[in-house]
């Protein structure tokens, strides 16, 4: 059963509401696309300097690490998203990339809601959506609170689990620097059917994410914590 403390963090909260707007998928405009081309040539042209500065020193591996990246963002710069939609939630743009067939779920940066391409249109995706292994992606909330119900389903929780993630930096360690992240997450509500269903990712920029199983329950958590930061 739930411990005294393990329960202080849960709240009754209902499902948020799904809006029942669609938004059309365009192109961008131009000027979009120039801003998109001059801000990642600006990167590429910073480690292209810096590829030379190392090398110049001596530094052999990251010159050549720093000059591939820059290489890359060259590509990068030529072949992002020529497309966008507002997310049916927030109104905020989100890029319709080339590889976003009919079907995609696709997640907005700002407000984290998941939506799911028709054609050419998108539309909220239907909160009941689940998977067998967890792959929706929330933020972990400092001091978050949890939904009175399990993670996994919504039924009443009798335990509450515990969860870490151990992981290695990845760019540190192409440059021959180890460096371990580390993140944990207490009190996840269960029933007594479900274990496991939750998992933790470090992200871009060392962010912890979790993964669901249940969009609905992902978007539960969400609605409890809007206001607190992410960390």
């Amino acid at each position: 059963m739930a411990s005294p403390a393990a329960a202080s963090y849960l709240v009754e909260i209902a499902d948020p509401p799904v809006p029942s707007r669609t938004t059309p998928v365009q192109k961008k405009s131009l000027a979009e696309n120039l801003k998109h081309i001059a801000h990642v040539l600006g990167l590429s042209s910073i480690l292209c300097v810096g590829s030379w500065l190392l090398l110049s020193y001596g530094y052999l591996l990251y010159g050549v690490v720093s000059g591939g990246l820059g290489v890359l963002s060259i590509f990068a710069a030529f072949g992002g998203a020529k497309n966008k939609a507002a997310c049916p939630y927030c109104g905020a743009s989100i890029d319709i990339q080339s590889y976003h067939k009919e079907g995609t779920q696709i997640q907005c940066e700002k407000c984290h809601e998941y939506s799911q391409r028709n054609v050419s249109l998108l539309r909220a995706l239907d909160p009941a959506t689940t998977s067998e292994t967890p792959k929706f992606e929330s933020p972990v909330f400092k001091n978050s609170l949890w939904p009175k119900a399990c993670v996994a389903c919504g039924e009443p929780p009798v335990r509450f689990d515990d969860l870490s993630k151990t992981t290695v930096g990845a760019l540190p360690a192409l440059v021959g620097h180890l460096q371990i992240i580390r993140g944990s997450v207490k009190g996840l509500p269960y029933c007594d059917k479900h274990r496991d269903k939750l998992s933790l990712k470090v992200g871009s920029e060392k962010k912890l994410l979790l993964c669901w199983t249940s969009l609905r329950m992902m978007r539960r958590y969400l609605a409890a914590n809007r206001n607190r930061p992410a960390y």
